[in-house]
């Protein structure tokens, strides 16, 4: 397993030779990373402890309950230089997570990596190049804004891979198109999860917009996504998207995008016309108050396991908000509900809730203290997949 995640690795290496982004996997074009605010070269220092708590209703060998105590510690570097020609950003983490009990099936120690890199660069004023990219190795489950990433069960260390590639060109004042192509793949360490589960995926897009003002602009959008199971071939399908859509900046700090139409789907066994539609929302005050909002409907290849199509919903907000020049609050929540079929077993039902709250203080200038929360739960008429979770701790971050 250990070399097809290195494959992996070398294969989003060979995809991406230039650019990271912070995941963020509803595929609108007009997302852009945060260049506005220089960061200078940060190196920093993690530790943290806390109690995880995770029961499933019903007890299956193939799932893991969690409840102990952990700590964790690691380190990080960032960098942002908000060039008017070539922008960029970069950031690095990595950790060790060690539960005092351990986890059945798992173990105690688990290893934590994370990659973010965001480039831009203006050729000139008509044509713009933008690659974001994204790469972790770990073992919880992605929110909202990871969808298309893993499925809200917790099965051990996973690695995924994302990388969004856009060329943009104004052909006029009011006329541009934008180009793009991703990349995303998983693969699980846990070799009976990654029977079903590991999988890789190219997203092809062609965008023409229309400036009808100048925070106005109109969409049509065309699709195409290859989704390919590593290792259960009667998984893999094949979209076309026909989109329809707006982009509004209603001030310097908000913007919103939507887009709508319908999404084809086709596998080995399976031909299914469906409404596809996805919006996001986006604020900032430069580093005072953020707030995302991701929402997709459609199909989603993360869930589908045994069966032939998932169709469902998926939302989340995220809200990080500073207070004082010392104190900071973060809060979270995402929504994910899904309908799966065509599988040997009756249709399934899945409702997925994740929520999460923080709070930091700067107790000096290098040092923040802080407390975090999560709570996650899912519903089913699977009663084996069914859960809560809940997850505190306790840290402090020394900056350098």
């Amino acid at each position: 397993m250990r070399s097809k995640l290195a494959i992996l690795i070398l294969a989003l290496a060979v995809l991406c030779p230039a650019a990271l982004r912070a995941q963020g996997l509803v595929a609108i074009q007009n997302y852009s990373a945060d260049f506005r605010t220089e960061e200078p070269l940060t190196f920093s220092v993690i530790a943290n402890t806390g109690y995880d708590r995770l029961k499933y209703n019903v007890g299956s060998p193939t799932l893991s309950n969690i409840d102990s105590w952990y700590t964790q510690g690691g380190a990080s570097l960032s960098y942002t230089r908000p060039d008017q020609t070539t922008p960029f950003s970069f950031s690095l983490e990595s950790s060790v997570l060690q539960y005092v009990k351990g986890v059945p099936t798992y173990g105690n120690t688990f290893y934590n990596g994370r990659a973010n890199f965001n480039f831009e660069h203006r050729f000139s004023e008509r044509l713009k190049v933008s690659d974001n990219f994204y790469l972790t190795y770990g073992t919880n489950p992605t929110s909202a804004f990871g969808y298309g990433g893993t499925s809200a069960l917790w099965n051990g260390q996973f690695l995924y891979g994302y990388n969004n590639l856009n060329v943009s060109y104004a052909w006029s004042p009011r006329l541009s198109t934008t180009t793009s192509y991703t990349f995303d793949g998983i693969a699980y360490q846990d070799s009976t999860v990654a029977t079903s589960q590991d999988r890789y995926s190219h997203l092809f897009g062609q965008q023409l917009a229309y400036k009808v003002s100048k925070r106005t602009s109109l969409t049509a959008e065309y699709r195409y996504r290859l989704t390919d199971y590593t290792k259960s071939a009667f998984q893999n399908y094949r979209s076309h998207f026909a989109l329809a859509g707006v982009d509004h900046a209603w001030s310097e700090n908000l913007s919103t995008s939507v887009r709508a139409g319908a999404e084809f789907y086709q596998n080995a066994t399976v031909d299914k016309t469906k409404p596809y539609a996805e919006a996001a929302v986006n604020y900032s005050v430069a580093r005072q108050t953020q707030l995302r909002w991701f929402s997709m409907l459609g199909f989603n290849g993360v869930l589908l396991g045994n069966y032939t199509s998932s169709y469902g919903v998926n939302t989340g907000v995220q809200v990080n908000h500073q207070v004082t020049k010392r104190l900071s609050v973060n809060g979270g929540a995402s929504y994910a509900h899904s309908e799966l079929s065509g599988g040997t077993a009756p249709d399934q039902r899945q409702d997925s809730v994740f929520l999460n709250a923080g709070i930091g203080y700067q107790l000096m200038d290098n040092l923040n203290v802080n407390a975090n929360y999560s709570f996650s739960t899912q519903l089913s008429n699977n009663a084996l997949i069914e859960f809560n979770r809940n997850r505190f701790s306790l840290g402090a971050t020394a900056t350098f």
